[in-house]
């Protein structure tokens, strides 16, 4: 073979890699849109057994196509309290199972059809009359693209199968099967993807260059490498979120230390397994897969109860390593420098107003896309914004013990009236407007197309406000300050322009405003209110702190 030929081949195979394992992604990120919300709504209400949550498990990993993604969503749920860990392990356990699917689809030989469901998933992606569509034709195009880069990959390993050099590693990989296991879970980490790491595996044996004893351990080691995804996910989360992650990682490190020293014996279960339904090697690596999941599973749960005890020995409980969102700035030792403590409550107070500009921008968001899961960050960084007010006022309350010049004082009082209004604005949007956005997902409701947009506006013009008053503080701007005061008293007026507008089209009797009626006037004057105290941190800013309810 010429050096052109081979470095074409492999351009080719490295190509239909690439493909592959953005095929696998582009599904997955489609599904779940659609599928996620619900699929979500079942993993915290039907998972009270490790059986049912290994169905549940096993269901919604088939569903998404990705078991990294099932647990990483586990590990969020566990962190949020959502969940407790004896039962986020049977979803561990049906995820595992659920994501073989993903494997047993690709074994089918439709790659002739590829360019076909490309075409398909991108016209659906265009079609924008219902908001589902898009994301089923995302899913489409993703699978297109799986079995497109099979495709590649097939044709790429055809002439690459006789270079000498590459007969040699995948010889060396069938003699030593501890290091095709541990380079399967390397390559895996590195792509994050099991799926593909086995689908390039049926390829090699669909070019005569892999059997099925020496695809095991990559079946292994593949296992072992997707829970690099979870492992990573829970960096920064709580002791409990960490827990679901390695309990990930142990369900398959255990489970390949059970069966690799019985690889022949498990070789010949899957022969007889498969003979009566299939001879393709494809197939039977499908199979394998799917057979070592559902025996690993059935191992693990009768055991569910010591595996938690196990587990919560590893990671025993930290009070003080538990909490996932930190002080950055305060110092309590330059309390005697009131200039540096005051420059570093101003810092503090400025993540405030970030993370509020952030729960703003979500909140709205919640509203357009009905996503319970976004609903519940926002929450979730509520309780952020709620633990750096406490720390913010504890910390000016011991600076101002202090010997204070009149202007430090002042300034240490501007901040505690600041960090407050921003603490109020976090609060309206959790318990007020994230609860209006849980009725309307509950009940299914839709805002009249006009009310939507009115909606929306309103919501566009409170966050550039909040935004501005957030910038005048960090800058310290007076005079941006004064001209920021005048233009939020626009805002009572645009409220009461907004509520004659829908009066007017419930007089209409348009149904969809009747339907939406109280929420559509409630998440209005939640708005004025989170611009009222807007308007109060730049009072504070002009040195005229004032309470927005007096």
């Amino acid at each position: 073979m010429t050096a052109g030929i081979l470095v074409g081949a492999a351009v080719r195979f490295f190509g239909g890699v690439g493909l592959f394992i953005y095929g696998m992604k582009t599904a997955g990120w489609g599904l779940q849109k659609v599928a996620g919300r619900r699929m979500r709504r079942i993993l915290s209400t039907f998972t009270d057994t490790p059986l049912k949550g290994t169905l549940i498990g096993a269901l919604m990993a088939a569903t998404i196509q990705s078991s990294s993604a099932t647990t990483v969503m586990l590990v969020g749920f566990v962190n949020a309290s959502l969940m407790d860990l004896g039962r986020a392990l049977g979803v561990v356990y049906g995820a595992n199972i659920g994501t073989t699917f993903t494997v047993q689809l690709i074994a089918f030989p439709i790659a002739e059809w590829s360019l076909l469901l490309v075409g398909v998933g991108v016209l659906l992606t265009v079609v924008k009359r219902n908001r589902l569509v898009p994301y089923v034709g995302q899913s489409v195009l993703g699978f297109g693209l799986v079995f497109l880069g099979l495709h590649v990959l097939s044709g790429a390993a055809e002439p690459l199968r006789s270079d000498p050099g590459l007969a040699r590693a995948v010889l060396a990989l069938s003699d030593r099967p501890l290091l095709g296991m541990a380079a399967a879970a390397l390559f895996t980490a590195v792509i994050q993807s099991s799926a593909a790491t086995i689908g390039l595996a049926m390829v090699l044996a669909g070019q005569g260059m892999l059997d099925l004893s020496s695809a095991l351990p990559i079946i292994l080691g593949a296992d072992i490498g997707t829970c690099s995804t979870a492992l990573l996910s829970s960096v920064g989360t709580s002791r409990e979120g960490k827990r679901v992650a390695v309990a990930h990682l142990l369900f398959n490190l255990i489970g390949a230390a059970l069966v690799y020293p019985f690889l022949d014996a498990f070789r010949g279960l899957v022969l007889w397994t498969s003979a009566p339904f299939t001879r393709s090697l494809s197939r039977r690596i499908a199979n394998a897969h799917m057979l070592f999941k559902v025996l690993n599973t059935l191992l693990f749960l009768p055991l569910t109860r010591p595996f938690q005890r196990l587990i919560t020995l590893m990671l025993p409980v930290v009070p003080e390593l538990e909490r996932p969102f930190r002080i950055r700035y305060l110092d309590e030792q330059v309390l005697d420098t009131p200039e540096i403590a005051l420059d570093e409550a101003c810092k503090e107070t400025e993540r405030m107003g970030r993370r509020v500009l952030a729960m703003l921008e979500r909140g709205l968001e919640v509203f357009r896309s009905g996503d319970d899961l976004l609903r519940e960050e926002v929450k979730k960084m509520d309780n952020e914004v709620d633990f750096l007010d406490d720390a913010v006022t504890r910390y000016l309350t011991a600076l101002s013990q202090r010997s204070l010049t009149a202007d430090q004082s002042a300034r240490e009082a501007a901040l505690l009236f600041i960090a407050d209004d921003l603490e109020h604005i976090g609060d309206l949007v959790d318990k007020n407007l994230m609860e209006l956005a849980r009725k309307k997902i509950d009940a299914g409701l839709e805002f009249s197309p006009e009310g939507r947009q009115e909606i929306e506006d309103m919501f566009l013009r409170t966050r550039t406000n909040v935004a501005a008053a957030v910038e005048v503080f960090v800058a310290d701007d007076r005079a941006r300050a004064a001209e920021l005061q005048r233009e939020l008293a626009r805002v009572d007026r645009l409220e009461a322009e907004l509520r004659r507008a829908h009066i007017r089209r419930l007089h209409e009797g348009l149904k969809e405003t009747l339907e939406t009626s109280t929420i559509h006037l409630d998440v209005i004057s939640n708005l004025k209110q989170i611009n009222a105290h807007a308007a109060s941190i730049v009072q504070a800013v002009l040195g005229e702190a004032w309470d927005p309810g007096a």
